[in-house]
């Protein structure tokens, strides 16, 4: 990449939660809350938020496919056939990389042990708080753009998980966002996202990420209509 990640910060009170998803995450599907769980919901969002900080860089880089089932998106060939069929028709893309914070992981711990399920809301809802800042980050970077691809993460499809590397490194997300990579890949804090975003006119959305995954009978799968 020719230049330096760009950074992102949440202005205080940016940050939101959709708690429409957070119910989703914990297993509500036609269902709807008592008032207990809406009280505790709105309760856990104050806790949540407060202790949360908003970060986000990213990187513009260009598309290349050296072959039909493999993608260069700055770091040299990755080998996905999903990843080149979802970029397929992007002349660039944006290295995205995105966190709320250690703070939301000390709640949830912390909570585990007083009460399991406060801990359990507040997992939930650090999950929407991190895909909702991901989602107005990403508005924000793309409203000039012609026309723009959903979020593609390292692990969706037979996109290799071991690329965590290469954003680490390219996005310096050590530095720039306190984000480190566990030895089986998983990021601390856990309220983190990479993902890539194409760009190009011919660029192809799908609407919802878990059309990504092969995961048919998953009790958090969105409807898909």
């Amino acid at each position: 990449m020719d230049k330096a990640p760009s950074l992102r910060l949440a202005a205080p009170g940016e940050l939101r939660t959709d708690r429409s998803e957070a119910l989703r995450y914990l297993g509500y599907g036609k269902s709807s809350p008592d008032m207990a769980v809406l009280a505790l919901l709105e309760s856990c969002e104050k806790e949540l938020l407060s202790s949360c900080q908003g970060r986000a860089c990213w990187a513009r880089v260009p598309v290349s496919f050296p072959s039909e089932h493999s993608v260069d998106i700055g770091f040299g060939p990755v080998e996905s056939v999903s990843l080149a069929k979802h970029l397929k028709g992007c002349h660039s893309a944006l290295l995205f990389a995105a966190t709320i914070g250690i703070g939301a992981d000390r709640l949830v711990v912390r909570w585990s042990r007083l009460r399991p399920s406060r801990s359990a809301v507040l997992d939930a809802l650090g999950s929407s708080a991190i895909e909702c800042w991901c989602d107005d980050v990403e508005r924000e970077l793309t409203k000039d753009e012609e026309k723009h691809c959903d979020r593609f993460s390292p692990g969706y499809g037979d996109f290799p998980l071991h690329h965590q590397k290469d954003f680490m490194h390219c996005l310096d997300m050590g530095r720039l966002l306190g984000i480190s990579l566990s030895d089986s890949l998983l990021m601390k804090p856990s309220k983190s996202v990479t993902a890539v975003i194409g760009l190009g006119a011919s660029a192809r959305t799908c609407g919802s990420k878990c059309m990504f995954c092969e995961k048919k009978n998953c009790i958090y799968r969105e409807v898909m209509v």
